[in-house]
């Protein structure tokens, strides 16, 4: 009997006719997606007879775990797992797989991106010049800035690396200890979160989602910083308490922001964001690579078959 599958992740749907062969010997179910499907959705999808999925952020709760009797494995395509009830998943004997390190390269490059993008005004004298205006914007470089980075993991780490062509002024928090983060080497300053929010000219987000980071940056927080912070969060959307920095954002408190992640995806075509001229705003894209995406398909395809 063929074995049935489901494939939700939507970078590899958009790439599916170069790898479905590596597949062949399975009954593939492929539900469109746009960007996730919420729990009322995976419980139309992973239903009993459904072995194995191969999903994007799709949100697999307990509810959806249960219903699911035949699911032997869970592959999320790229690394994050907060939407995914793991711990339950495995209490029912299931496997939960994913990349760890699948995108460290382009998400820094696009987290750096954005950085000198914000702090250079490209994006702004950009949209000037197609507006046929010719002025001289005043712009800082990040050598004159300070870079504050909370979540020293894979790609905090490797931010603060790459920083280091740009400036010596970059600092540092985690919550976990130095010896449970095991770097070989560290780059910038290890300093208390109060501090770094203080003295930050840049905040740059790299930390998971869990229960300690959920709208980690709200207002307590955000009055603690400089006034005119640059925000930048290719982490998680909810890492960010999107109420308080759209009320930030208007008060200026918060200079400008350059988000890939939102509380709610696709992104509402009327949020305040959208109008919002000191946001740079990107589509949950910063993973873009044909190289990254090439090796995740082929790892989670080969995971995938590792268990169904």
């Amino acid at each position: 009997m063929t074995k049935k599958i489901v494939v939700t992740a939507p970078y590899l749907q958009l790439e599916w006719e170069k790898y479905k062969h590596l597949l062949d010997d399975y009954d593939i179910i492929i539900p469109p997606v746009t960007e996730r499907f919420e729990e009322e959705d995976m419980l139309q999808i992973l239903t009993p007879g459904i072995e194995g999925i191969i999903c994007g952020d799709d949100r697999i709760t307990e509810k959806v775990i249960d219903k699911a009797t035949d699911l032997k494995v869970i592959v999320k395509w790229g690394t994050g797992i907060d939407s995914i009830n793991r711990k339950f998943a495995e209490s029912k004997g299931i496997h939960v797989r994913n990349t760890p390190d699948a995108f460290i390269t382009p998400v820094t490059e696009s987290t750096i991106g954005l950085m000198l993008s914000i702090v250079r005004r490209i994006d702004e004298n950009n949209r000037k010049m197609h507006e046929g205006k010719w002025e001289k914007i005043r712009a800082f470089t990040l050598f004159e800035l300070t870079a504050g980075i909370i979540g020293y993991g894979l790609i905090g780490s490797a931010v603060a690396e790459k920083l280091t062509a740009f400036t010596n002024n970059v600092v540092w928090h985690d919550i976990k200890p130095d010896e449970e983060l095991n770097h070989s080497k560290y780059f910038g300053k290890r300093v208390p979160l109060p501090e770094l929010l203080a003295i930050s000219d840049i905040i740059t987000l790299h930390c998971d989602l869990n229960p300690t980071s959920h709208h980690l940056i709200a207002e307590d927080k955000i009055l603690q910083m400089k006034d005119g912070v640059i925000l930048i969060n290719t982490a998680r959307g909810a890492v960010l308490n999107e109420p308080d920095i759209e009320k930030h954002l208007k008060s200026g408190k918060i200079g400008y922001a350059g988000l890939d992640v939102f509380e709610r995806e696709p992104l509402p075509e009327n949020s305040f964001l959208r109008s919002c001229d000191r946001c740079i705003l990107l589509s949950h894209n910063t993973n873009s690579s044909p190289l990254h995406w090439k090796r995740v398909h082929l790892n989670s395809i080969k995971m995938l078959k590792e268990y169904v």
